[in-house]
């Protein structure tokens, strides 16, 4: 690969991904050149990432970063996935590891099992499926304090932990959660599968989030949506520009052909030139037959009123996160 593109590749690597520019840079230098830089993973990958997107969409430690990541690797086999901190162990640990309520009903990610925590964080799997996400960014120690304490609220609560009870094998309260035996979906989690394609490729993108201006809190939800599922994202920012020009690059980011995603822009509902008009509101569906919706909300604060109530360093570290869209890679980007 020439060196201007390799240069070009790793920061819209860097760009997409929130990956630091030198491991971007080394990234796109051990790819074929033929090889998509941000590959769309099988379905059970899919349907695994979802579950990692969809049990943190709500978070409640109001991390620096959407969603506490600092950046992620996508890679055809898996997604490595890191974490800014310790501070996102038990936050972690209560969204994912699968567990039944005295009712039956799972807690958690159904199927997930895990490895031991170790320097290189752990790694997440779905049973019966090749499907694995490495988490990192999280010392073995602050694991291992976060596991024991969920260990301890599951048995106050009478719960049964899932990987526990049956390390290599889907639970029965699993397999009655999807409504069928294992990873053969049944039709409680078609909507799921059929959109997992989104989540995925929302958390494959995640770093697209700091061309917002500063990320104050990002929360997300589904709801029913025909085939599939709406996903709506409530992105609480403080613009960087006044004149709506970084939630329609945002659009145009994530929609890029090559690097985004199978989108189009359906709604656009933009604000910003109005004073007494907080929320500009915009709304995606999947090309050629996808399944699902994305809505994204991009409510604004302006000046002190939002994080007067937080610690000051809380905010200063939210306002390193935003980075500058350079004009040449949204040329580069262009169909």
């Amino acid at each position: 690969m020439a060196k201007t593109a390799l240069t070009r590749d790793a920061k819209l690597l860097a760009l997409y991904t929130g990956l630091p520019y030198q491991q971007a840079l080394r990234i796109a230098g051990d790819a074929r050149r033929r090889d998509a830089l941000i590959p769309r993973p099988s379905p059970q990958q899919e349907l695994l990432e979802h579950g990692l997107l969809d049990r943190i969409a709500w978070p409640s430690n109001d991390p620096v970063r959407p969603w506490g990541i600092e950046y992620v690797h996508p890679q055809h086999g898996q997604l490595v996935v890191h974490f800014e901190g310790d501070h996102m162990a038990g936050e972690l640990a209560e969204a994912f590891w699968p567990r039944a309520d005295e009712h039956g009903e799972i807690h958690g990610i159904p199927g997930a099992r895990f490895t031991p925590p170790t320097e290189q964080g752990i790694t997440m799997i779905l049973l019966g499926t090749s499907a694995r996400v490495q988490i990192t960014g999280i010392r073995p120690t602050a694991w291992r304090t976060a596991l024991a304490a969920q260990e301890e609220n599951a048995r106050d609560y009478g719960w049964a932990s899932c990987s526990r009870r049956s390390p290599a094998a889907w639970t029965r309260e699993e397999c009655v959660y999807f409504q069928g035996s294992g990873v053969r979906l049944g039709a409680r989690s078609r909507q799921t599968a059929g959109t997992a394609w989104l989540a995925s490729g929302l958390l494959r993108r995640v770093g697209l989030w700091r061309t917002v201006g500063v990320p104050l809190s990002t929360t997300s939800w589904t709801n029913p949506a025909g085939a599939g599922q709406q996903w709506i994202i409530d992105h609480i920012h403080e613009p960087r520009d006044l004149h709506g020009e970084h939630h329609d690059r945002f659009i145009r980011l994530l929609a890029a052909p090559g690097w985004g995603m199978p989108l189009k822009l359906d709604d656009r509902w933009c604000t910003c030139h109005q004073h007494h008009a907080e929320q500009c509101v915009m709304t995606m569906t999947g090309v050629g037959g996808l399944a699902g919706e994305l809505q994204l909300r991009f409510p604004r604060r302006r000046g002190r009123h939002y994080w007067i109530e937080h610690e000051l360093t809380e905010y200063e570290a939210k306002t390193r996160v935003p980075v500058l869209v350079r004009p040449w890679m949204l040329t580069a980007l262009a169909p």
